[in-house]
């Protein structure tokens, strides 16, 4: 990888690592993380796999993108862990063997794979028996639009066909909860009024006073009412499966 290359995926690391949405997510996926094995499946630039190997997990990421891969291990390295990190599209995941983890953490994943239920079905194939698959995708279809298009998302889901492609595939449905309230009218005004991205620079911005706090306010409005109440609607959908 180039200097400026690394430069930017350090950036975004950090900001993985601190945003208040990634550090949220990553709280409330743990509360469902069982046995010792995990596959983090589309790790990007690492965050969520050195946060399990440091709560002691025994993780393989995997990615499609050498760049994330490249950037995965070296950070790995950095912090003295040892985990497994392979390039590896979910179209292919079965390479891996049969009932081989306990967990697998898909998160912001399917919606960018064209064939989202061959993955999932590859999924299933490699997670052990009682396993769980955690999974976080965009929700509410009739807001795909110009952010969507712009990273490169297929789809946004509704409950009903997540459910029903998990379902198809062999999962059980433990937990299918909304996720991201709070941002639903933003987002809303901006696609469909505006017709423009959502402004998200603020997540990303710690130098003034007023991102700082706003930051703060967004941090704890997570971990206490986001993470511990189902709203009826929301940005994101996560799903806790079971084989």
């Amino acid at each position: 990888m180039t200097s400026d290359l690394v430069d930017h995926l350090a950036k975004v690391h950090e900001y993985g690592k601190t945003d208040f949405r990634w550090l949220n997510l990553r709280k409330l996926v743990k509360k469902y993380v069982i046995g010792k094995s995990i596959l983090d499946a589309g790790c990007g630039t690492g965050h969520m796999t050195l946060e399990l190997l440091n709560d002691g997990y025994e993780v393989t990421a995997i990615d499609i993108s050498q760049e994330l891969v490249d950037f995965t291990k070296r950070i790995i390295k950095e912090n003295n862990y040892r985990g497994e990190v392979h390039v590896l599209d979910l179209a292919n995941a079965k390479v891996l063997g049969e009932n081989k983890f306990d967990t697998i953490v898909c998160l912001d994943v399917l919606e960018h794979i064209r064939d989202d239920e061959l993955a999932i079905k590859n999924l299933y194939y490699i997670l052990k028996k009682n396993g769980h698959l955690i999974v976080s995708v965009p929700a509410l279809r009739f807001l795909y639009g110009i952010r969507d298009k712009k990273i490169g998302h297929f789809r946004r889901y509704s409950k009903k066909e997540l459910i029903k492609k998990l379902k198809n595939s062999g999962f059980q449905i433990v937990e299918i909860r909304y996720w991201n309230f709070l941002g639903v009218l933003p987002f809303l005004f901006s696609e469909k009024v505006l017709h423009s991205e959502v402004y998200e620079e603020i997540r990303y911005s710690k130098e003034s006073f007023f991102s700082k706090f706003l930051n703060f306010l967004l941090d704890k409005w997570f971990f206490y009412i986001e993470n511990n109440i189902r709203f009826p609607i929301g940005l994101s959908l996560i799903v806790i499966c079971k084989k």
